[in-house]
């Protein structure tokens, strides 16, 4: 993966969690809704995206230079789901997961998610 684009709504959504939590890079939190999303157990339901008015980023900055750890952790996760492995597939799995995962964040209580995210990152 090169760019991963994300939808309007992520955008939006992205832009709640900043100014909730003070989180300045999209990519930072991006990792941990990918990451959230990723311990709940449940597949994740297929969207059909719509980029249109969405946000790119590039790959390399939201792993932070863990391109090969996300696309692992996304491999073991489909592969878990019986699912077989292709550029396309992980890609599509990406997107499922991060969007789900920032829904579940701006669904968050305020307190609960600075405190959540600061736990992640070492922030007593």
């Amino acid at each position: 993966m090169e760019r991963v684009k994300l939808t309007s709504a992520a955008r939006n959504q992205l832009a709640t969690i900043k100014r909730r939590t003070g989180i300045e890079h999209n990519n930072a939190i991006c990792r941990h809704a990918l990451c959230i999303s990723l311990a709940n157990p449940s597949v994740p339901p297929n969207e059909n995206f719509s980029f249109s008015g969405g946000l790119e980023i590039d790959w390399r900055t939201l792993t932070g230079g863990q391109e090969e750890l996300y696309t692992n952790l996304l491999i073991v996760r489909l592969l878990s789901e019986g699912k077989r492995i292709s550029e396309d597939v992980i890609r599509q799995a990406f997107l499922l997961h991060v969007h789900r995962g920032l829904s579940y964040l701006v669904a968050r209580r305020e307190e609960d998610l600075l405190a959540e995210l600061a736990a992640a990152v070492g922030v007593q």
